[in-house]
């Protein structure tokens, strides 16, 4: 008898392990602040596959962006942001230089490899900010997609906080 409960309570934590698996894993990439923030704002958050973004870095990844729609969004330096260019490609940069003139905010990026100025670029050309960067596997398409499908159609920060 004893056994019998001991395999199920065995089988049982398996299952939950495994179920909370997809959240384990946004946990780490997005860090539990974001991960939480997103099942509050959900319309805030989305991801995109990086195919059709032209990055300086490698192809096959997952970017996660912050909206420009959310309550606490606000660009600084350093900030990699996803924009539409002039031309109407998507692009991918770091954030370099804000400047403020006559109540227009305009950013400055560069990439990673160079040192040179692209802008200006304003606040209408901004998808959003950068929030993660996650590599194209299985697992990880499996977690984002099992992510998207949960802040929309569960209440988890009534399970995972006291508020």
């Amino acid at each position: 008898m004893k056994a019998k409960t001991v395999k199920t309570i065995v089988k049982f934590s398996l299952f939950l392990l495994i179920a909370n698996l997809p959240f384990l894993t946004m946990t780490h990439v997005l860090g539990i602040d974001t991960f939480l923030d997103s099942f509050q704002h959900p319309e805030s958050y989305q991801y995109l596959k990086s195919d059709k973004i032209n990055l300086p870095e490698k192809k096959g990844e997952y970017l996660v962006l912050e909206k420009p729609t959310h309550v606490n969004y606000a660009l600084s330096k350093g900030d990699n942001i996803l924009y539409y260019a002039e031309d109407g490609a998507l692009q991918c940069r770091s954030i370099l230089q804000v400047h403020l003139h006559q109540g227009i905010k305009t950013y400055y990026t560069t990439t990673v490899q160079e040192d040179d100025l692209n802008g200006p670029i304003y606040d209408y050309q901004i998808i959003g900010k950068v929030t993660g960067v996650i590599e194209d596997n299985i697992w990880t398409s499996l977690s984002l997609q099992v992510w998207d499908l949960s802040i929309d159609n569960l209440n988890a920060v009534a399970l995972l906080t006291n508020t």
